[in-house]
């Protein structure tokens, strides 16, 4: 396969482009394939399954930050390899395209915080894990449920009550400022359930 020189720089001006350079995941994808790669090898690399790695490899290559750069045979398999269509990416400070990428990062603004809560909550484990007594108990508490809400207006009216109902509890528990009270960190999150393989999809 005959490809051309892979330029060292290429300007951002896509709004799917910077919306697939601001997702970590495919950032870091994205990093392992400044050299020729196939999916299998940059999921050994991060620690992912390759059907994940794959799945995402795919949303670039769709976008055009990625691109097949050959293949080889593996035992009785085909590899396809890809890699980044530059080395670096320099993304756009078009106005137009800002106010595009804005809105679109409003639309997903939930889904985008709901993975910062995520990973905070994972750090804080993390922090306490490594401060805490194996032999001390740490209270917590965790709740896991499920809601069938069967339209747009059965939803917004739950999403009503759930705030409501948490302002009021945290108001009645929340009240003394004494600096020797325990702080308690509280992390709630509502999404949609993911059936089983939908997320390959």
């Amino acid at each position: 396969m005959n490809l051309k020189p892979k330029p060292k720089k290429k300007l951002i001006t896509d709004v799917d482009q910077i919306l697939m350079l601001n997702h970590p995941f495919k950032l870091e994808i994205l990093q392992h394939l400044i050299e020729s790669r196939s999916s299998s090898e940059v999921a050994k690399l991060i620690g992912e399954l390759p059907q994940k790695v794959n799945y995402h490899m795919k949303k670039l290559e769709g976008v055009g930050l990625i691109k097949r750069s050959g293949h080889r045979n593996v035992r009785n398999l085909v590899e396809v390899l890809y890699e980044t269509v530059a080395e670096q990416f320099v993304l756009s400070d078009d106005s137009t395209i800002n106010n595009e990428l804005i809105q679109q990062m409003k639309d997903q603004g939930s889904l985008k915080y709901l993975f910062e809560m995520s990973e905070q909550m994972k750090q804080d484990t993390i922090k306490l894990m490594n401060v805490v007594d194996e032999s001390n108990h740490v209270p917590s508490a965790t709740l896991d449920f499920t809601i069938k809400l069967s339209n747009e207006e059965q939803r917004k009216q739950f999403i009503d009550d759930y705030v409501q109902m948490m302002n009021k509890l945290a108001s009645k528990y929340n009240t003394n400022e004494d600096e020797s009270n325990e702080v308690f960190q509280a992390m709630i999150a509502l999404y949609p359930r993911i059936k089983e393989g939908d997320e390959h999809k």
